[in-house]
């Protein structure tokens, strides 16, 4: 009878192929270890600024790759249980998510898809943009990861600006986050728009994070979420995150 040896031996290519197998094989283990991934589920209260009455609750599930946003739902829920709207995004990078929200009232879809020479966007107005070359340009959600890749300048007590995506209106609007205070482990920071005129209608934003996880606390002020009966809601809007994450 033939050892495991004796094959070896008796059989050189066989020998071979095994061996780039257990490679491949050990190639594929290495690679599902390393990719770690994960659901993390949180919610936005969001109340109003004057009465503090709900309007409504964000329902967050976000799916992590190594850290990294990959997808992440979004739906707006009213004090009543009724959805006012659901979004879908997909991070083709974590400060530029494509993404489709659906409006309950007032009835309409809106949908940006970036790609590596702009973004196209349908909503009241439709149209295309090139990536801006003055400041980096960021979309929706991707604004947070904007402020954590910047979080240690921010800290430091420096301002950053960068472009921010106007969907409605398919232009880009330069904005400027600002440290103002540090209290209590928290780091409390200004948003607010670049262009003097503009100013004068869109109110500043302020948004509170937590220095050892980084993660965004509140934010207080006008919101990309449509109304019914026209506008945006206004809003302050606390968020509560899963033990452990």
């Amino acid at each position: 009878m033939n050892t495991p040896a004796a094959l070896i031996t008796k059989n050189p290519a066989k020998t071979r192929q095994a061996a780039l197998l257990c490679l491949v094989l050990a190639l594929l283990g290495i690679t599902k270890v390393a990719a770690e991934t994960r659901t993390i589920e949180f919610v936005g209260k969001a109340y109003d600024v004057e009465t503090s009455e709900l309007l409504y609750t964000e329902e967050h599930r976000l799916e992590q790759e190594d850290g990294v946003p990959r997808q992440e739902t979004v739906r707006y829920i009213t004090s009543n249980g009724d959805r006012l709207a659901q979004k879908d995004m997909t991070y083709w990078r974590p400060t530029r998510p494509a993404y489709q929200l659906t409006v309950t009232d007032p009835a309409r879809t809106e949908l940006v898809k970036p790609d590596d020479d702009g973004v196209s966007i349908e909503s009241v107005e439709s149209g295309t943009l090139e990536w801006s070359e003055d400041a980096a340009s960021v979309i929706d959600g991707g604004f947070h990861y904007f402020i954590v890749d910047h979080f240690d300048t921010l800290l430091a007590g420096d301002t950053v600006d960068f472009q921010f995506l106007a969907p409605t209106r398919v232009r880009w609007l330069g904005l400027r986050v600002s440290p103002v205070d540090q209290i209590e482990g928290q780091l409390v920071l200004e948003l607010n728009v670049q262009n003097r005129v503009l100013s004068w209608v869109i109110s500043d934003i302020e948004l509170t994070y937590d220095i050892d996880t980084q993660r965004l606390l509140s934010y207080r002020g006008l919101t990309n979420l449509p109304k019914p009966g026209g506008g945006n809601y206004t809003a302050n809007i606390e968020y509560q995150y899963p033990e452990g994450h």
